[in-house]
């Protein structure tokens, strides 16, 4: 188990972050700017490899899924879908953790957010990193196309983030900040609306 500081962990989870903040300011306040959309599709990868590294990397695994759902929880009256993301990174965690009961958690992972699409992509990226780079790549692009080549292929502009050796190095990220900052953000954002109308 790999305890040590990660930089290019650390790295994609501040680009997850910020394109996720770029992609829900525009869906709450700027509707228009479908440019802050394009570039929010860059934040779910991110967050699925994240997924698989915390998954990996923890000691604690039922801490670990219970904080994901369980912010899910807290997170459904704030967030745009209700079961939200998290519940599907919760589902896709589950997965690789028991394997056994793939189909099962691929079942539930139909009425979460990203649905069918959002775990079968979080396989191909664990796959493309953990087993044979070149299928995993060629799952990422079939899925794509499986469900409807849209602004969500953009998505794959974070494929080569998940393939290189070594990330830049930025300030460390604290340990809980994701899952506070994901209903926190949304909340303020979904406030400012509700004061600007």
């Amino acid at each position: 188990m790999v305890k040590q500081f990660d930089d290019k962990l650390n790295m994609i989870k501040w680009i997850g972050i910020l394109t996720m903040t770029i992609d829900h300011v525009g869906y709450f306040l700027f509707p228009g700017l479908i440019w802050m959309r394009m570039i929010g599709r860059i934040a779910f990868p991110c967050f699925l490899y994240s997924t698989i590294e915390g998954t990996e990397r923890t000691s604690h695994y039922k801490k670990y899924i219970s904080r994901l759902f369980l912010l899910g929880a807290l997170s459904m009256p704030i967030t745009p879908n209700t079961i939200n993301v998290l519940f599907l990174l919760g589902l896709f965690s589950l997965s690789l953790k028991y394997r056994k009961y793939f189909f099962v958690f691929l079942f539930l992972s139909f009425f979460a957010e990203y649905s069918l699409y959002g775990f079968l992509f979080g396989w191909a990226i664990y796959w493309m990193t953990r087993e044979d780079r070149l299928q995993g790549i060629i799952g990422s692009v079939v899925i794509q196309l499986m469900f409807g080549f849209s602004i969500q292929a953009l998505s794959l502009l974070a494929v080569p983030l998940f393939l290189i050796k070594k990330g830049i190095r930025l300030p460390h990220l604290p340990r809980y900040f994701f899952y506070w900052f994901y209903p926190l953000h949304q909340a303020v954002l979904l406030l400012m609306v509700l004061y600007l109308n």
